[in-house]
This record gives C-alpha cells, sequence and structure tokens, in this order.
C-alpha cells in the first residue's frame, strides 16, 4: 500500500505503515502494538480474501476493536475493500470504502472520509520522500538508449467521403426504422430518421426498409463543422461518427468467423473458436511505417489441460481522436468448455482470468496483440473496414510505434513452451502489507 499512503501524506496526513517503519531485527509485534495502542487515531484495514485469513492480522483488527471500544470512537476502523473476502466478525458490520471497482475513485472516496473526522491533524507540504524512496527501492535503472514501444493503436488512415442522413417514407413505421439489427450497415438514430454511410439501392436501405436520402455532407465538413441543419453541433460530430465506426468493426469481426461475449461492461470481446482460428503457433513478420521490425509467433487460443477448458484470446476496439484518429484496441482473455461458447459460469471464468495469465508478462500480450492482427488482415499492412458497398474506413498495421529516449536493462525473455501454467488463484504475497495507520 506505498501508493496510498504517499497518497495520503501528500494531503498532510501522518501515516504508519509496517512496511515503511518496520526494519530488520525490529520487534515487528511490539511496534505495531505501540502503533495501535498510543499513536493511532484511525486504522485503515486492507481487506482481502487471503489478508484477512493471516492470523497476524485477524489479531491487529482485535486489537484495534479493543483501542475502539476503548475511546469510544464507532469510526476507529475503515475497512478498505481491495478484492471480495469473507468479514471477520470484528468489522463485519463496518462499512468499507471499495478499491476493487476502482483505486481512484476508492481513493477520492477515502479522502473524502477523512476529511470528516477533525481529530485527524494534517500538516501542509508533509514530505513523501520517505515513502517515494521506498517505491524506488530496488527498481530498475533507466539508461539512456532508445526503444522503440509498440501500442495498441490502429491509426483510421482514411475515412468514407460522404455521410447521409436518411429518413423513411411516409407511413413507415420509425421504430422499425431505427432499429439498427434491420439493416445491413451501420446506422445511427438521430431525430426522425438515421445517419449512414450507405446509400438506398431502388429505394431500399435493407430488404424490406425503404429509405430516402435528405441529406448529405461530406465527411470531413461533418468532423470539422457538425452538421447545424440537422442538429448536430461539431463537438457531437466524432461521437457519432465513432458510432458507426465500432459498429462497423464489431461487424467486420463477425464476418471474420469471430464470437462475441458481453463483458457486461463495455464494448463487448471478439475471439476466435476452434473451428475460426488456428490452436498453434501462429507466425508474424511486421515492420512499421518508422521501419522498425517486429517479429516473432504465438498462440492465440489453446487448451489448458490442467483446468479442463480452452482459452482464447479475445479483443474490443473504440474510436478515439487524440492525440490522432485511431481505433484502439483492448485485450482480454475468454474461457470456453468446448472452443466456442464462452463460460456460462461467470465466477469461474472471473477466477481463471485473475489466475490463469498471472505470469504472462507485457511482452507476451504485445506478441499476442500482433498475433492476432496479423492472423486477422492476413499479413497485410491495413485492414478495411466496410460501413457501405462502396465505402469504408482504412486501418494502418501494424499499431503506431512510439520511440522512447530511455529503456530499462532486461534479460533476454525466455520463450515459454508451456501455455498452460499451473498457477493457483491469485492472492497477495506474504511480504505484502495489510494494514495502514493514519496517526495524529
Amino acid at each position: 500500500m506505498r501508493w496510498l499512503g504517499a497518497k495520503l501524506t501528500a494531503l498532510g496526513y501522518e501515516v504508519w505503515a509496517d512496511v515503511m517503519r518496520l526494519k530488520g531485527g525490529a520487534d515487528w509485534s511490539r511496534e505495531l502494538d505501540d502503533a495501535l495502542l498510543h499513536r493511532a487515531a484511525k486504522v485503515l484495514v486492507v481487506c482481502t480474501s487471503g489478508g484477512l485469513q493471516k492470523d497476524g492480522v485477524r489479531r491487529e483488527i482485535e486489537m484495534a476493536s479493543v483501542v475502539a471500544n476503548k475511546i469510544g470512537d464507532k469510526h476507529f476502523i475503515i475497512p478498505l475493500r481491495l478484492d471480495d473476502y469473507e468479514q471477520t466478525f470484528r468489522i463485519a458490520l463496518l462499512q468499507y470504502i471499495d478499491f476493487k471497482r476502482s483505486w481512484s475513485s476508492g481513493y477520492v472516496e477515502l479522502a473524502e472520509r477523512l476529511i470528516d473526522f477533525p481529530e485527524l491533524r494534517r500538516e501542509q507540504n508533509r514530505s513523501v520522500d520517505a515513502w517515494l524512496d521506498g517505491q524506488r527501492a530496488g527498481a530498475a535503472k533507466l539508461i539512456e538508449k532508445d526503444e522503440w514501444l509498440i501500442s495498441n493503436w490502429l491509426p483510421i488512415t482514411s475515412l468514407p467521403i460522404k455521410l447521409c442522413y436518411c429518413e423513411p417514407p411516409v407511413g413507415f413505421q420509425l421504430e422499425r426504422f431505427v432499429t439498427r439489427g434491420l439493416h445491413n450497415w451501420p446506422v445511427v438514430p438521430h431525430q426522425g430518421g438515421i445517419l449512414t454511410f450507405a446509400s438506398p439501392k431502388n429505394g431500399f436501405l435493407s430488404e424490406n426498409i425503404p429509405a430516402k436520402v435528405v441529406r448529405e455532407i461530406d465527411t470531413k465538413t461533418f468532423l470539422d463543422e457538425g452538421w447545424q441543419s440537422i442538429g448536430i453541433p461539431r463537438h457531437d460530430a466524432w461521437k457519432k461518427l465513432a458510432d458507426l465506426g465500432n459498429a462497423a468493426f464489431e461487424a467486420f469481426l463477425h464476418s471474420k468467423g469471430l464470437t462475441s461475449q458481453d463483458s457486461g461492461h463495455g464494448p463487448r470481446r471478439w475471439f476466435g473458436g476452434i473451428k475460426a482460428v488456428p490452436q498453434g503457433m501462429i507466425p508474424y513478420n511486421w515492420t512499421s511505417s518508422s521501419g522498425e521490425i517486429f517479429k516473432g509467433r504465438r498462440q492465440i487460443m489453446g487448451r489448458s489441460d490442467n483446468r479442463g477448458v480452452f482459452w482464447h484470446y479475445a479483443i474490443s476496439g473504440k474510436m478515439r481522436t487524440a492525440p490522432f484518429n485511431h481505433l484502439r484496441i483492448s485485450a482480454s482473455l475468454i474461457f470456453t468448455s468446448n472452443g466456442m461458447d464462452g463460460l456460462n459460469d461467470h465466477r469461474r471464468a472471473h477466477l481463471l482470468r485473475r489466475s490463469f495469465a498471472k505470469a504472462w508478462r507485457n511482452a507476451r500480450w504485445r506478441d499476442m496483440l500482433l498475433t492476432f492482427l496479423w492472423w486477422l488482415s492476413e499479413g497485410k499492412n491495413q485492414l478495411q473496414i466496410p460501413v457501405s458497398a462502396q465505402s469504408f474506413f482504412s486501418l494502418e498495421l501494424p499499431p503506431s510505434v512510439f520511440k522512447c529516449p530511455v529503456t530499462v536493462p532486461m534479460e533476454e525473455e525466455v520463450p515459454e513452451d508451456d501455455d498452460d501454467p499451473d498457477i493457483e488463484p491469485l492472492e497477495f504475497d506474504d511480504d505484502q502489507e495489510y494494514f495502514d495507520e493514519v496517526t495524529e
């Protein structure tokens, strides 16, 4: 919890944590007892399933509860939830602050909560050097050497020329007209019609969906100025275009035989089943626009005999404007029992995602992205994403690369032969701290 300790110290609080204060040879039990009994104004309990099972942590919660009763402070202990946990008796009725959903929102909620306690003294400009030194301890040293870093951004190199605003003929049901799933090409409902890059053919946009073009606009003009005559301001123009592009990208992935799974939050994730992608290693050999060569080989799906499931590399994509127009790829893993259908047991899928790839490093995820895109594009340097029968978005491949003037010396990565690592569900290590005390 060095990160949180540094943040709270920067707010002016004095924070005690065993990981920072206990040195080699110190009587840690006595040090903790002294901090809890004589110096702590609030106790922050970092709650995880593994941490709360430890005898030392339970003992400290018990001691903190005794102090809370002694001083009559029912808010003396503040649980911080980093993961789902079985509530112990002493903190079962205490309202936790949720860090599992988001560390940033958890920190904001905690900071606002601490302001409510006048007994907590704050000193402006309190030094965080000790916390920063602790974070730097053992960190790798930077050296001045150029390193090319590959991103997950696919630059958009061309857009369709014309955008249409279409309306249904008089008497046709508007609700049906604006239903996206009834159209052959991406559409975005707007007012009494739709935005689309497709044009009606013989009076029809799709089978049994009659339409007429009411207005057209150059796509570039649309992005630069909006479309004031139909009520679209400039700041909404990209949102409409991105909506069309995101739908087109999903349709493209579907056309490649990929399967989607709803993530429950955010865009759907797309993966290849055993009938769509090879189960063995797939080689790739990219040359970026700057001349850098990225070469390797990876699996993008496989079978875990230990767990009795197939694993699949999965992606989702969203269009962004900053720092330039691009499609941003997000990656994850999907697990199936038969190589095709995602697990219905969401808890098991969650535990698998947390444990299966625990030891996979950034280089492996990078290689899997490059392998997936190589397979998806059939080795070409661009993806053309259709948005109508005649027009498309063009995406540049491989993803954008950036030159960094410093690098971290690392041992050469040893290729992994085993794509079925035998790793138990994620737990905190024994040497990680579970207690921070905010002291007077």
